[in-house]
């Protein structure tokens, strides 16, 4: 079962990492997308912005050149002064102004480009008649120039050339104005879209790290409980080998700075093959876990009692005062596993033990040397008889 979880927790965490990489190559595609969209949206309001603002200097441009012309030619009307037409005051730009251009500028396509059509044959009247009353000018002097000359600059005409300027320019105006109110709009528009972005990308991160931090915890968890079940013997839940390996130097510590003695017991169960061969593998698990909790009611909580495997027990007792103490608990170990032992069937089971017992310690002496010395003794307590303890001495080594 712990498998399982194990198992599990690792495919989670592959699933999560699938996931936190399937939601950033989303987010990041949005990002571009959005990104690229913008961009373009916001080249294409730039340009129209930029355009429809030269449309409207250009008009105020095409306005100011014409009125100079009707301001020269009415000046000179007053004063009959040839200066007053000099063509400088009227256009310093090396090429002036022109309807056509305008046109051109707007877009003859444009519906707007219907109502300049009337421009570029009134402004060539109004420049005619101009170049006529200069080449006059400069050929009478300050001759006063007949009515007819000025027929070019008819006050109607003049009005309806900035009639039309000026209703372009309004609507230039109105249309620049909408589409700076469209390029703000596109850019909260996009604003928001980055917020929520934001928003998804904290939320996914949110989610990852929680899935995450939960299978983390899982993890810990598991192997939390591997540990314990590789430190523990699946059956009895007694320590078993590994754990009594992995704890020796704190038990052999222990006992020398409490300045006593620790014993090692190992205890095999007598006849216990006949209980299996009798009554079953399942009578023989219920004797195993029988005869372990007999053994754990005789210890305190400083001793440690591991199970190697079958019948075998091995208990270290972690403060004894002398190996008296060490043999008054093998005898008891004896005497409690040779009651009898009730079984689920209603029967009993005999069995017995034989303890085997081994003194620490000698300088250097291993756990691995006394359990040595413990299953010495134990064959010594089986070939006298069994059901009784022996103590190990030098010639057991």
């Amino acid at each position: 079962m712990q498998t399982i979880n194990h198992e599990s927790v690792f495919a989670g965490f592959k699933r999560v990492l699938h996931k936190g990489a399937l939601i950033f190559a989303l987010i990041i595609m949005v990002l571009i997308s959005m990104t690229l969209y913008q961009y373009q949206r916001s080249e294409e309001a730039v340009r129209s912005v930029a355009h429809t603002r030269q449309v409207i200097a250009y008009i105020d441009a095409l306005r100011t050149y014409l009125l100079n012309l009707d301001t020269a030619a009415r000046q000179y009307a007053e004063s009959h002064d040839p200066a007053d037409l000099d063509p400088s005051l009227i256009c310093r730009q090396s090429r002036c102004p022109s309807a056509e251009t305008l046109i051109a500028l707007i877009g003859a396509e444009d519906a707007r480009a219907a109502r300049l059509a009337p421009l570029p044959a009134l402004q060539t009247a109004l420049e005619a008649g101009f170049g006529a009353l200069r080449q006059r000018a400069a050929a009478d002097g300050d001759a006063t120039p007949p009515e007819r000359e000025l027929g070019g600059f008819d006050k109607s005409a003049i009005e309806e050339i900035h009639r039309i300027l000026i209703e372009t320019g309004r609507e230039e105006l109105r249309l620049l104005e909408t589409r700076e109110v469209t390029r703000i709009h596109d850019q909260n528009w996009a604003s928001a879209l980055l917020g929520m972005a934001g928003l998804w990308t904290g939320l996914a991160l949110l989610g990852l790290y929680r899935e995450t931090g939960r299978l983390i915890r899982a993890g810990i968890d598991a192997e939390r409980t591997i540990r314990q079940l590789s430190l523990r013997d699946p059956l009895t839940g007694l320590a078993n080998r590994r754990f009594l390996n992995e704890n020796e130097r704190h038990l052999i510590a222990g006992a020398k700075r409490s300045r006593t003695r620790m014993a090692v017991l190992a205890v095999d169960l007598d006849d216990f093959k006949a209980v299996n061969d009798r009554h079953g593998h399942a009578a023989g698990d219920a004797v195993l876990l029988a005869a372990a909790e007999r053994m754990k009611q005789l210890l305190r909580e400083s001793d440690v009692i591991a199970r190697f495997g079958g019948d075998e027990f091995v208990i270290v007792l972690g403060q004894v005062d002398d190996a008296a103490a060490a043999r008054e608990v093998a005898g008891r170990v004896v005497e409690s596993l040779s009651q009898p032992i009730p079984l689920a069937g209603g029967g009993t089971a005999q069995i017995g033990a034989s303890v085997g017992i081994a003194m620490c310690c000698e300088d250097g002496e291993t756990l691995d040397d006394l359990l040595k010395k413990a299953d010495a003794a134990l064959y010594a307590a089986k070939r006298d008889g069994k059901h009784t303890f022996r103590e190990a001495g030098a010639s057991d080594v």
